[in-house]
């Protein structure tokens, strides 16, 4: 537990959550207040019916607040994050001559890659993607829209012959999955969707099922305990699923110091003072333990929990969501809720932060649409390997160039296939010109989208009973035949 704590002290999660929860517009703070103190009613009017464990280890329910809503969502989102941790063995790996990403190799995240497809044998040639597998295909989007894809590289440096390809960067996730059919499709004129998160079973459970209800807003669905943002559910108008997406938000940055300069650091030329914070960790039943943390403008830095060796320098860790707390992922989720069809529905998702996701969507009018969602960085072009190796910390040419506008992430609305599908696959063809630090799908399909695709793709019409068979078919290996 005092391991975990250090960590989580580190990186700086619970100063971040309050220093964006103090940047929450009016209306979004008081939702979350109102919620918080529900939450405390509760367990003011329970205090003598708390769960056992609270007993056992007699602790005393702190008060809920607006913070502990977004640290609760941001606790769960790093399930389905990497969180930037190894690059620094990478770049070590790269220095040395050493190969990453042979097969069996494991990625930054601890998780092996989710293709549909065998890696290939060291020595051979990489199997080239499969674009016929991309949720948004070629034919989804305009020529204009590619062309300001490509003039946002062309504005951050990026030379039209110097990006990589989509699909690079972490392996992606290996679980769960989500598909719509339109009206036409269903034949009653309404979206039917499916979602089916295969998170393993826990116990306290990842997810809680709950009805939320305001004057603007009445859904139901699953999500975080503590916070009132709905992961997969619906409204009176709109239903929406997720899996995924596993892109890389987190980089460590090697910082450039000096011995003679204690607490302080190069960049651009300039030696800039680390902030410098110290804290205490109490421990039941034994002696307290103190630490100290020390931060840069590029965030904490991380060297007790990035596999350093010796001879490594310091490293920072700059990761989303806690880099830019100016903007909060519950705004998206609020305004999820009062969404009254898909393209409402997709312009909410862009204060979707962390952690990222491919979300399908319909709504009763029989509209359906697909989007990626989270801040999805830009790296610069000197990036090694994509981005997936320690950054040098030492010069602004090496950070962060934007964040990805919600306007240029992968989607489609209403497309005539009739049909959308997510099974943590290939989300977009290799026609997108931004790089998105993904590994899903490279090849193309998983065994999931590849089966989904073969009960799907033929069928011109499909009855909400259809829909859920074609689910079973999916997820039961029993009933295929």
């Amino acid at each position: 537990a005092v391991e975990n704590d250090r960590k989580m002290r580190t990186f700086g999660f619970h100063r971040a959550a309050r220093q964006a929860a103090g940047n929450l517009d009016g209306e979004t703070t008081a939702l979350l207040e109102a919620y918080s103190r529900g939450v405390n009613d509760y367990f003011d009017d329970n205090a003598e019916d708390l769960p056992e464990l609270f007993a056992r280890l007699v602790l005393v329910p702190e008060p809920w607040t607006p913070a502990d809503c977004i640290l609760s969502w941001w606790h769960v989102g790093q399930f389905f994050a990497t969180d930037g941790t190894r690059d620094l063995m990478h770049y070590r790996n790269l220095r040395q001559g050493r190969q990453p990403g042979r097969p069996n190799a494991r990625g930054r995240g601890g998780r092996p890659g989710a293709t549909g497809r065998r890696p290939p044998a060291p020595g051979h040639a990489p199997m080239p993607p499969d674009d016929s597998t991309a949720v948004v295909q070629r034919g989804d989007v305009s020529d204009a829209w590619l062309e300001k894809a490509r003039a946002f590289l062309e504005e951050h440096g990026f030379a039209e012959d110097s990006v990589a390809a989509s699909s690079t960067g972490s392996p992606g996730p290996k679980f769960s999955h989500a598909w719509v059919v339109d009206g036409k499709t269903t034949g009653t004129g309404a979206a039917v969707l499916v979602s089916d998160p295969q998170t393993p079973v826990a116990n306290p459970s990842l997810f809680h099922e709950f009805h939320i209800q305001g004057r603007s807003f009445n859904a139901r669905g699953i999500g975080v305990a503590g916070s009132p943002a709905i992961l997969i559910g619906w409204n009176r108008r709109v239903a929406w699923g997720l899996t995924a997406l596993g892109a890389d938000q987190a980089d460590l940055f090697r910082l450039k110091t000096d011995p003679e300069r204690p607490d302080q650091y190069e960049f651009d030329g300039e030696w800039r003072a680390m902030e410098v914070l110290r804290e205490e960790i109490r421990v039941k039943d034994g002696p307290a333990q103190s630490m100290t943390i020390r931060r840069t403008h590029l965030g904490p830095v991380v060297n007790e929990f990035a596999f350093a060796a010796p001879g490594d320098p310091p490293v920072a860790l700059k990761r989303v969501p806690m880099c830019e707390p100016e903007r909060e992922t519950i705004r998206a989720a609020l305004a999820m809720l009062r969404a009254g069809d898909v393209r409402e529905f997709h312009a909410a998702l862009a204060d979707w932060r962390f952690p990222t996701a491919n979300v399908v969507f319909g709504d009763a009018e029989g509209r359906i649409g697909f989007s990626l969602a989270g801040a999805l960085p830009l790296r610069s072009p000197l990036a090694l390997d994509a981005g997936s190796a320690a950054h040098d910390g030492s010069d602004s040419k090496h950070d962060w160039r934007a964040i990805i506008p919600h306007g240029l992430m992968p989607h489609v609305i209403q497309p005539g296939r009739g049909a959308l599908f997510s099974g943590n696959h290939r989300p977009v063809g290799v026609f997108y010109p931004i790089p998105l630090g993904i590994r899903t799908g490279a090849m193309g399909d998983t065994v999931r989208s590849w089966r989904l695709r073969e009960l799907l793709e033929g069928k011109t019409s499909l009855t909400p009973k259809q829909v859920l068979d074609v689910h079973y078919d999916a997820v039961n290996p029993a009933r295929r035949t």
